[in-house]
């Protein structure tokens, strides 16, 4: 018997009513119309496929679209906060633009990150990669396909494992808003990504 592939289709969530070029990690902003559209078409595409499962960030801006097909197609949902986005302290609601003169490192080595009153990258890193170890260990022996409904970075950090780039050179990865990548796992191999950033 073939061994069972457990597939994770990685879905970052819609554009949100945050204001243009802000910083939002821990803020729980809400999904604008916009990217309340923009959610549903994803979910209807990668739905094409049986999804068994779906962990998500209990933030609003990710759970909106969880709540949906929890609700409407009885689809078996976790809400995890650590694949919350990094909590940035008192850099949350600065601007973007500010923040990179002021800390260049937020562009040029993000290992190097941290926020006054916020985590650490350190820190970031450890719980998500933690708890991601973890779901993938309960989950790889009987397979399925599964969603997770979560943020760039946690997206950044995952495919960073997965393609093995330097944890210090993830912001050049650019994750747009509801776009969705692919990894495949099985039991004894490297897992695959099969695409990333794909759109409705």
């Amino acid at each position: 018997m073939s061994p069972a592939i457990l597939t994770i289709d990685i879905l970052r969530h819609g554009d949100t009513d945050a204001e243009a070029g802000k910083l939002y990690g821990a803020t729980d902003v809400p999904l604008s119309d916009l990217g309340k559209s923009q959610a549903l078409k994803a979910a209807k595409i990668i739905q094409q496929e049986p999804v068994s499962n779906i962990i998500s960030s209990p933030l609003k801006r990710c759970a909106w679209l969880s709540d949906k097909l929890s609700t409407r197609q009885h689809i078996n949902t976790r809400y995890h906060v650590d694949f919350a986005e990094m909590n940035f302290g008192d850099w949350e609601g600065e601007n973007i633009k500010t923040l990179i003169q002021q800390e260049p490192n937020f562009r040029q080595d993000i290992t190097q990150l941290n926020p006054p009153n916020g985590e650490t990258f350190a820190d970031f890193d450890q719980r998500v990669s933690a708890s991601w170890h973890d779901y993938i260990e309960q989950h790889i022996e009987h397979g399925g396909h599964h969603l997770m409904v979560t943020h760039g970075g946690v997206i950044r950090l995952l495919l960073g494992k997965v393609l093995h780039i330097p944890k210090q050179h993830l912001s050049s990865l650019y994750i747009p808003h509801a776009a969705w990548s692919r990894i495949t796992f099985t039991q004894g191999e490297s897992p695959m990504l099969w695409f990333m950033n794909h759109h409705a």
